[in-house]
This record gives structure tokens, sequence and C-alpha cells, in this order.
């Protein structure tokens, strides 16, 4: 399908009379009572068996306001950008039109208007003309039907229809209002096609010939052809002579796909240098005949131009030699060596010439024997930037080593194009940046970015790899925005006493407020010693608490921990430590903490039962230096256990993850490791207690465990929450369990803000300090 923004007669004629029917009716409804004719069949429709109820109140969610994100999505699934862009606007533009009636016509629902309704199901809001939902689904289904067979059109009007009579059945709406709906719906489908561009004709292969011989190409025989195009619609021409051509018609769902593309890179990504939008597919036509004229001048392998024209309604059609040659990953075996090579150099040529590709996918790489040739130069740009000509590397290198392996890619890239300009693309090497087919190659590798890192930096080292600043909005951030809305929305209006949590802050008790801090610290190397005997003690207790310190800066940039494991495992890699091992050991220490739970549990759960006492403030700490002694021989007693270096048995390298795990049970090492980390679970636990006993609690050991176990939960909502640290959600989930707890409020949210800035936030600046430190020396 095609697309103009020139309305047709018939979206004259139909915006003209959807406005006058609307404004018509709605006129007539605000002028006049209610007539017979509609008080009886809404009685008919409102009286219903009642066994009809559940079905129509599951078919009237069709035209819900959610549903219009639900349909468009569905199109985007399904790679209908244009289907999924026209059912957000309509539905959206008829959710508001009908709020708007709504509001100016003022009629009521119908049982402020009539006698003996029958509700059934809830109705929000006081006015019923014109409805919503039939609104919404109306214009959902205009636009669906014009994207589905004719044949089957008749399923999308049934469809409203159905949640047309849903309405009035559950009694929200009378059937005028049911009718201004639709009429609503018709005119914000008009408005769409009025807006974006109204659906022409199919393009047809006669179409196409006749603007092909307008242009003197002799089109003797046009015949599809199958493939990733992308939005256009590739043809094989045969002219009179017998020359094969490619002919390339681009329509409007290009251009539609360019505007959204374009708009999505300059919202989520930094220092995006794309051309402007295209207003026509004619000029984006251009666009591309121009990029491939100026690689072939390069000298890149490239189709060069025979025509460009313009095509039925207003299509740009691009033709060009056909190039008898398959794509990169269409053989099923590997690229050789010869062919890598070739790619790049290709690649090489272009770049030298100030162009890049931006589009390198295998359906873009084409070979014959050992010859490449690069096609699709539609995303192409002219007078490229550095950033530019680097991440176009970045997508070769993982097409490439997706089919070859990252050390042969790797290989052929440094010698085509040279060790700098490979080096140069490390910053850029990142999941965001590659296309779909590119984060393709990855989810069946996973591990590929890591291997092309590798590589690369053997081949070239020395040079700079830190990520380059180029996200700028994640679905973590997304998320995290989130959770911090819901937690100020929800929580603090609950618990209305910030103020006396803040002044119990300011109050707090020194002694406590430095067990808390000496506890935090103390997990810190309870972790490094859980380190050391999941690696078998190869690694020094002093590295592996700098690596944990370290960690907490890891941690507040990724969620659920997942920045210190990483860092965990990088560490283990350079003290010499296989890939499997030393993942093995991280997901060991993992195992470790998640079995402790598991042991404490009984121990506390039965302190869960029955809430104690709201539990008044005080100011008494005279069992706090008992409670230090407990936590200093705690840690003493950690210690002795596990520092004591292991008996070695068998091989001195560990390099399977089956040997590895086997390790565990040698010399007792996994109850060492189950003793830590059971030590490490109840120090959490005791820095919640004596952040508790900062801000007034009395002391009382018999708490304590109801303390732990809440601690346990909230530790385990920040592992599971997507933000970093849990931010937002461990918060929501300590405060809530110590409200339940009997905790009061104001010293719950104290006690939590202090737990928080002693366990997350202040070892923030000495992790970064560590984490420079282990960069330093060349520990990561």
């Amino acid at each position: 399908m095609s697309r103009t923004h020139r309305p047709s007669p018939s979206l004259v004629f139909s915006l003209a009379t959807s406005t006058g029917l609307l404004a018509a009716l709605s006129l007539w409804v605000r002028g006049r009572p209610i007539s017979h004719w509609e008080r009886d069949l809404f009685a008919l429709l409102n009286h219903l068996p009642t066994a009809v109820t559940p079905v129509l109140v599951v078919v009237m969610q069709a035209g819900s306001y959610l549903a219009v994100f639900v349909a468009a999505l569905a199109a985007a699934v399904l790679r209908r950008t244009a289907l999924a862009r026209d059912l957000l606007v309509a539905g959206n533009l008829a959710y508001w039109l009908a709020v708007a009636g709504k509001l100016a016509v003022a009629r009521e629902r119908p049982a402020a208007l009539l006698a003996d309704v029958r509700i059934h199901d809830t109705i929000t809001g006081g006015l019923g003309y014109p409805s919503g939902h039939v609104a919404v689904a109306s214009a959902l289904g205009l636009v669906a039907a014009r994207a589905v067979p004719r044949h089957r059109r008749g399923y999308v009007w049934a469809g409203i229809a159905l949640v047309a009579m849903a309405r009035v059945h559950v009694g929200a709406h009378l059937p005028a209002d049911a009718l201004g709906g639709f009429l609503v719906g018709w005119l914000a489908v008009c408005l769409t096609r009025l807006v974006v561009g109204e659906i022409g004709p199919e393009r047809s292969a006669d179409r196409i010939q006749r603007a092909l011989r307008d242009q003197g190409v002799d089109v003797a025989r046009l015949e599809a052809v199958d493939g990733d195009a992308r939005g256009s619609r590739p043809w094989k021409a045969v002219t009179g002579d017998g020359r094969h051509l490619f002919v390339k018609v681009t329509g409007g769902e290009q251009r539609d796909a360019d505007w959204l593309y374009k708009l999505y890179r300059r919202i989520r990504y930094r220092n995006i240098a794309d051309e402007p939008p295209y207003l026509t597919a004619g000029q984006k036509t251009e666009h591309e005949a121009l990029m491939s004229l100026l690689a072939e001048r390069a000298g890149v392998r490239t189709p060069g131009v025979v025509t460009i024209a313009t095509g039925p309604d207003g299509d740009g059609v691009l033709v060009q030699p056909f190039v008898d040659a398959r794509s990169l990953d269409a053989s099923g075996t590997p690229p050789s060596p010869a062919v890598l090579a070739d790619a790049c150099r290709q690649v090489a040529l272009l770049h030298r010439a100030g162009l890049a590709h931006r589009d390198l996918r295998a359906a873009n790489i084409l070979r014959d024997d050992s010859r490449v040739h690069l096609v699709d130069l539609s995303f192409g740009a002219g007078n490229a930037t550095p950033d530019q000509r680097a991440r176009d590397l970045v997508e070769l290198l993982v097409t490439l080593a997706g089919l070859a392996g990252a050390a042969p890619a790797v290989t052929a890239a440094v010698e085509q194009l040279g060790p700098e300009a490979v080096a140069d693309s490390l910053p850029y090497l990142q999941r965001p940046l590659l296309s779909r087919a590119g984060r393709g190659i990855l989810h069946d590798h996973p591990d590929l970015l890591t291997e092309i890192h590798d590589r690369i930096v053997e081949r070239c080292p020395d040079h700079d790899d830190r990520p380059a600043p180029v996200v700028r909005v994640t679905r973590r951030s997304l998320f995290l925005l989130v959770m911090l809305g819901l937690l100020v929305h929800y929580l603090l209006p609950q618990i209305g006493q910030v103020r006396a949590a803040l002044h119990l802050m300011l109050h707090a008790h020194p002694l406590a407020v430095a067990a808390t801090l000496l506890g935090s610290a103390g997990t810190y190397l309870l972790s490094a010693l859980a380190l050391c005997l999941a690696a078998a003690n190869r690694i020094p207790l002093g590295q592996a608490v700098l690596t944990q310190v370290a960690a907490s800066f890891a941690n507040r940039l990724a969620p659920g921990s997942v920045g210190g494991a990483a860092l965990s495992l990088r560490y283990l890699n350079r003290k010499g430590l296989p890939t499997a091992e030393a993942a093995t050991a991280v997901a060991v220490v993992r195992v470790a903490g998640a079995v402790s739970v598991v042991v404490l549990l009984p121990v506390l759960l039965p302190f869960a039962r029955e809430p104690t006492r709201n539990i008044v403030h005080a100011a008494t700490t005279k069992g706090l230096p008992i409670l230090l002694a407990v936590l200093a021989i705690l840690l003493v007693a950690a210690a002795a256990v596990a520092v004591p270096r292991l008996r070695t048995r068998g091989r001195t390298a560990v390099r399977q993850v089956v040997a590895a795990l086997r390790a565990l049970t040698q010399g007792h090492r996994l109850v060492r490791l189950t003793v830590v980390s059971l030590a490490l679970t109840v120090l959490y636990g005791a820095c919640l207690y004596f952040a508790l006993l900062a801000v007034g609690l009395p002391v009382d050991l018999a708490v304590v465990p109801a303390v732990v176990l809440v601690s346990v939960v909230g530790e385990g909502v920040a592992s599971a929450a997507p933000t970093p640290g849990g931010l937002g959600a461990t918060e929501a989930a300590l405060v809530s369990g110590l409200l339940l707890y009997g905790i009061a409020p104001d010293t719950a949210v104290a006690a939590v803000l202090i737990y928080r800035l002693a366990t997350f936030w202040l070892p923030a600046l000495p992790g970064y300090v560590a984490l420079r430190m282990l960069v330093h020396r060349r520990l990561l």
C-alpha cells in the first residue's frame, strides 16, 4: 500500500458526512427528551438474560482505552508499522473526542434518566453521550477493516455492533449514545487519514511496468522477489533485450517507518547525526540512488543506478542492475577467509570515501564465490562522522562474527581497515546500538560481544575501550522513574509522618548509627570471604574485599546486583580462573545466599505469625555495648571458619564447571560457605535493627528475629527488582514489613532511611575509589 497526503474525494465526503451527522445528533440529543424508540430499545437490551452478561462484559473491553495500545502493540509485533501508527492515532483521537463530546452535550447516564435500569457492571463517570467505548472500538475497527481482506470485514463490523450492544446492556449508555460513539470513531478515522496520509490502491506489476516504460525501460517481464525488504517492495525485471534489472519500489510505509525510526533514535540515543526524515518516498529513493553512485565511484562493489522513477501513487522506484548473488547467511556454511576479507575491503573503501552504510546486516551483504557486493544504501550517510563509521564497523563485525566466529572476523577487519579504525569501534560495541538483525545474532551467541571485544583488545592493545555514553533512555531508567513515582504516590501519603521521621534521623543515637555503619562494613568482609571460598581460596582476601567494595559502586548502575556479579567475574578472569569456573564461583555465592535464607526461614517464620504490639519510642540504649560485642564475636567467628586455606586434592587448576562444583564438597568448603552466607544474612538484619535502635526503638532482643525476617524480604526484593540495588522497591518492602510487625510509621521510615544510607548510598564513594584502584592495578 502507498500513502498520499492529497485528500481524495471519498475522504472529503466521509469527513463532511461524519462531522455533519455527529453535529446533528449531538444537537438533537441535547435539546430533546428521550424518545420512545430509544426507551424501548434500551429496555430490550438492558433486560437480556444475565447469562450473556459475562460474555458482553468481556467483548466491550475492545472499546476501552487500553485496547488502543494493545491493538497498536499487536500490529507492531506483526511488523505492520503504519497500521500500528494509525491504530494509535485514531484510537486516541476517538477517546479524547468522546471526552470532549461528553462535556459539550452533558447528557447523563441512563440510571439518572430512566427508571428500572439494571446495572450489570461498574460504571464510572456521570455523563453518557457519546459512548467512549463505542468510539474507540469503531475507530480501531474502521482502521483494521482497511488492512484486512474484504471477505473478513464483516467480523469487524460485528465486533463494533457487539461493543455497542454490550454498553447498552450493562446500563452505561442509551442507544443514541452508542450511535454518537460510532460517529465519533468514524470522524477520528477520517482525521487520521487526513493527517498521516491516505491508503492508496495496491501496487501491481502492470502499473510499475507502465511507470518504467515512461522512463525508457522496456520491461518484458516483472516478478516479485522474496526477502527482507524493510518496507519496500523488490521486483526482478527482464527487459526486451534480455537484461536483468532489480526494481525497488518504496512507498509510504517506508517513509512512515523512517519517521518513526528516526524519532525513536532521537529520543533514546545521544548525538545522533541522522538525516532529517524524508517528506516523500521519492526523496528517499533519490537519496539511495545518490549514495549508490557515490559508493560505485569510490570503487565499492555495489549495483549502479539505471534510472529512478515515480511510480503509482507517488511511490519511489529505483532501478539497478540485478546482482545474481545470495545473502551472506543464505548458504548455511561459514564464509571463507577470502569472503570475510572482501567484505571488510568493501566497507573500507566505503569509509575512506567518507560514506557509511549504516545497515550492514547479512541481507545487505551479497556474495558470489569469493566476491562480496554491498546493497541497499537507503540508510547510508554521506560525509559520515567518525562515530557513524565506528558503528558501521560494529554492525559488520557482529554480522561476520555470528557467521564465522569472532577471531576470523576481527582478523579480517584489522587487515583491511587497519588496527586504529577497529580499535575506535570498541566504545560502540554495545547491544543497544545494533540493528534488530544484530540483536538476533546475539540471541543465538550471547557472549559474542565479549569475544569480539577480547579479540580486538588482543590485536589493538592500549586503546580506550570504555563504552561511549550513547544511550539516553533505557528500560531500567523508565522503570526507576515509575517505581519512584509509585513510592511517592502510594507509600509516603499512607505514612503521613515524614517530618517526624526526619526529626528522628537528625536526633539519632550516635552509638547505634556507628553500629549500623560497622555492620555495613562487615558485610563486605563476609562477602569477600564467600568469594574466596567459592574460588577455592585462590585469590587474596584483601583483593577480594576490594572487589566487593568496588561492587557497591557497580551495583548502583545495574539492577539485581548484576554489576557486582559482572565485576567479580571479570576480577576472577584476570586472576587466571577460566570463564566457566569464574562464572560457577559467582553463581555458587548466589546459591549459598539463597540456601542461607532457606535455612533461616524455619527459625524466623514463627515470629511473623502475630505482630507484636506497637513499640513506643524510647532512647534506652543500655544493651548496645552487649550487642556490639555479639557483632564483633560473630565477625571473628566467621573469619576463623573461612580464612584457613583448604587442602588441595587432585588437579591444581579446575577448568570445568562440573569439577568446580565437585570441589565445593572438599574440605567442608560448602559448609563453611553456608556458614558465611548465614552470617551475612543475619548481619544485614542486625544493621536494620541497629538503625531502629538509632531512632528510638527500645532494646529488646526478642524483636531481632522479626527484624531479620523483614531484612531478608527487603534484600530479596532488592535482588529481584529491575532497578539499581532495588531502589524504591526495597524501601517500600522494608517499611511495609516493619509496619506490619507493629513499628510506628515514623520510626520505620527513619530506620529504613538510615539503613539504606549505611548499606546502599554511603558505600558508593569508597566503591568508586576501590574500582579505580582495581583498574590501576590491572585487576579488572
